[in-house]
């Protein structure tokens, strides 16, 4: 399996398959071929963004406020109906935001927000149906809150929500920023993967279920900070990503009841220098399929699937907001099985902090931007 392969290893803008700057196959789209079009601005921190049926899209600001936008232009009225009781702390707010599966029938909207206070602050995933004209969410309900005790920091909420082929409802939680010790404990959800029905349960066959004393939302642990996560159905496998401290950003492919290592093994150090771990290796704990020194702030991400950028079908794309080097947008080159076989850095010193990264119905990428001023882009093809 990929995640017990040797990782590969990003230092500065080196790849283990040779400079990220090196010319690709003439097959496959390159920065050359590209442009970003800016299709909206004026979003306060955009967080997420999910694609409607007919190509509108929603898109989430951390500071509370839900947006749509129709044939490509933001609607300045927020959606309404939305929890008058998120926080909005650093890190915390309204955070990411998916589809159901059947939102055709149901038109049932998944979204994550911050709860609480200062001293005691939790993740929460809510749905509510959204209005046929897009103006409003309506019988919105909590269906979870995540299991975080004590938690008393604005920071490392996660937050990506994913569906799987099953039904069931994936979701990342962060370790709460002061309480990496917790995300070796499967008592609690610091640190994890959890997995959930859509109606907020605990489903069948998650591995710690049963178990005296764990958690029976845990899907896997060890896990710094997910903000990036998605289920490439064509090749079943699940890809995820954290944060590191200062380095050691990971790419993992993601298997339940696994121990991604948090902060018992790291590649990254505290912010200030200090050590976190001598190990970066421990039996029992995965290694990553790629990291990142120094940290590139890893976000959003995408499986793309089409044929708009030629030879890109298959691989993931990633939002990067780490500046001034780490702003871009990263595309890990993955073979037939799903192993990483490259990594290409896109638009990278163009100062630019994607935090989201979404496939349109028309087959583009589009992008919002981690900005108080933020932007949605759309990836063109230079004709």
């Amino acid at each position: 399996m990929i995640r017990t392969l040797a990782a590969l290893t990003l230092i500065g803008s080196l790849t283990a398959c040779g400079s990220a700057s090196s010319t690709p196959p003439p097959e496959q789209a390159t920065q050359a071929d590209l442009t970003l079009t800016e299709i909206a601005d004026g979003l306060a921190f955009p967080w997420g963004i999910a694609v409607l049926p007919n190509g509108d899209m929603l898109v989430t600001e951390r500071d509370g406020q839900m947006r749509i936008v129709r044939d490509g232009i933001l609607d300045e009225t927020p959606i309404e109906g939305l929890p008058d009781d998120m926080l909005i702390l650093r890190q915390g707010g309204l955070l990411d935001v998916e589809l159901h599966p059947d939102f055709v029938s149901n038109r049932l909207v998944y979204f994550t927000y911050a709860e609480g206070t200062e001293d005691e602050n939790l993740t929460v995933v809510a749905r509510g149906a959204l209005k046929e004209n897009g103006t409003a969410l309506v019988d919105v309900e909590d269906i979870f809150k995540s299991n975080v005790p004590g938690k008393n920091r604005g920071f490392h909420f996660g937050s990506r929500l994913v569906w799987l082929d099953d039904g069931s409802l994936l979701v990342g939680l962060g370790d709460g920023g002061g309480f990496r010790h917790e995300a070796q404990n499967t008592e609690n959800q610091f640190g994890t993967i959890v997995r959930m029905t859509e109606d907020g349960g605990v489903p069948a066959g998650n591995p710690f279920d049963g178990q005296e004393g764990a958690d029976p939302y845990v899907y896997t642990y060890g896990n710094r900070n997910v903000q990036g996560m998605v289920y490439d159905v064509e090749r079943d496998r699940i890809y995820a990503h954290e944060h590191g401290p200062k380095g050691g950003d990971e790419l993992n492919v993601i298997e339940a009841g696994t121990n991604y290592g948090w902060p018992v093994i790291t590649y990254g150090e505290n912010y200030d220098g200090s050590v976190i771990s001598d190990e970066t290796e421990a039996d029992g704990m995965a290694q990553p399929a790629v990291k990142w020194v120094p940290s590139i702030a890893p976000s959003g991400m995408v499986v793309y699937r089409g044929d708009v950028y030629p030879g890109w079908d298959g691989d993931l794309l990633i939002g990067a907001m780490n500046g001034p080097e780490g702003q871009k947008l990263v595309r890990v080159d993955l073979d037939e099985a799903g192993d990483v076989v490259g990594v290409e850095d896109l638009f990278d010193g163009e100062g630019i902090p994607f935090r989201d990264v979404e496939v349109g119905i028309d087959g583009h990428v589009y992008l919002a931007t981690a900005e108080l001023d933020g932007r949605l882009f759309r990836l063109d093809v230079a004709q």
